[in-house]
């Protein structure tokens, strides 16, 4: 069926202006200003009713403050079962794509800068609701929840959010510092290792533990088997990755591989900053426990 063009314009009216629905910002009746995780400014409605997320993580925060109910769209690679199956998806890559997300006419966008490093200037540009959450470490993620939460006057549920992560950051704790490489790829002659500025490695640091990769100088690059050999790491924590047989030969004399400590942490919980965060720190100190983790 085909819907008249004053039909249309009737429901988009009803549906309310959303935010930079068009070429131009819209300006919004009862509009306000808050500050994203990363402290840029945002412009939002006196009642946020229309929410788009850009990664599964945003979208089990929104959940977690009590406001599933308010999404109108996720991103492509949410799964396809749960509350939110029947929503429209977003695609991340190459770009997130502007006139799909006007399409949606939302009151708030969510992003993560550090998956989508090259979509936040053009939708803050177009989108004065965008919203940059920080997944980088886990102040970024703190500051997300606090900000987040006083933007959608959900204080009380974002302060849960905080303290489930603050009792976890307090309590999960490994002995004697060990070393550990991360590594998100792990199939030579690309072996890609997780270094300051991921999240992971902060999580990392905070359970007592050292990144092998620690002056890596990017959140994720290549690691050479001569610098895996030569620092002689007590752990290898893979994020996804498959340990090759070819790289067990290579790093025969490495610790890690003589006493099996050689672990999966690939699950949403390790690679999606968000609620599950705080289990997660829980969960990497058990794993880097010699009689607790899951070893391969």
């Amino acid at each position: 069926m085909t819907l008249d063009r004053p039909l249309v314009v009737l429901l988009l009216a009803l549906l309310g202006p959303g935010c930079g629905s068009d070429a131009q910002p819209v300006a919004r009746s009862g509009a306000r200003t808050v500050l994203d995780a990363t402290g840029a400014s945002v412009s939002l409605p006196a009642e946020v009713r229309r929410i788009v997320t850009t990664v599964p993580g945003l979208t089990a925060t929104i959940d977690a403050l009590g406001l599933g109910d308010r999404l109108v769209a996720v991103s492509a690679p949410e799964p396809a079962v749960g509350p939110h199956a029947a929503l429209p998806r977003i695609p991340v890559f190459p770009v997130i794509p502007a006139e799909t997300i006007a399409s949606l006419r939302p009151d708030l966008i969510l992003v993560d800068p550090t998956l989508s490093p090259r979509d936040v200037a053009p939708l803050r540009a177009r989108f004065p609701c965008t919203f940059a959450s920080d997944s980088r470490s886990l102040d970024g993620l703190r500051t997300t929840f606090v900000r987040l939460g006083a933007a959608l006057d959900r204080v009380r549920e974002a302060g849960r959010l905080v303290a489930e992560l603050d009792a976890a950051r307090a309590e999960a704790r490994v002995k004697d510092a060990p070393l550990v490489l991360l590594l998100s790829w792990a199939e030579p002659p690309s072996v890609i290792a997780l270094g300051p500025g991921s999240l992971l490695d902060d999580m990392l640091r905070a359970v007592g533990a050292r990144n092998l990769a620690a002056d890596l100088g990017h959140a994720s690059g290549p690691v050479s088997s001569e610098a895996v050999v030569s620092g002689d790491p007590d752990w290898i924590v893979l994020t996804g990755a498959t340990f090759s047989e070819d790289l067990r030969a290579r790093w025969s004399t490495v610790k890690a591989v003589q006493h099996a400590r050689i672990v999966e942490a690939g699950g949403d919980d390790f690679v999606q900053a968000g609620p599950r965060t705080a289990a997660a720190l829980r969960r990497l100190a058990a794993l880097l426990t010699p009689t607790g983790g899951a070893i391969k």
